[in-house]
């Protein structure tokens, strides 16, 4: 298991955990992030934003937010 931050463009990733506090935790669950959800990678190059892709939406996440959540490749 690994942060969604060292995953590459285009991997598709099953998140398994999400470790952050009650507010970022609210806002990232109103967005479709929580256990369980498959998500795409659209662009992380090592810098802000890992941009990915949920259902048919395209969400920016800072380095430090895409640090908090993990998942595994499908």
């Amino acid at each position: 298991m690994k942060s969604i931050a060292e995953f590459k463009k285009g991997e598709k990733i099953k998140i398994t955990c999400v470790q952050c506090g009650k507010n970022f935790s609210r806002r990232i669950s109103e967005l479709g992030l929580f256990d369980g959800s498959e998500i795409e990678i659209v662009k992380n190059d090592n810098f802000c934003p890992v941009i990915i892709k949920i259902f048919d939406s395209q969400i920016a996440l800072g380095q430090g937010e895409a640090l908090k959540i993990y998942g595994k490749k499908i």
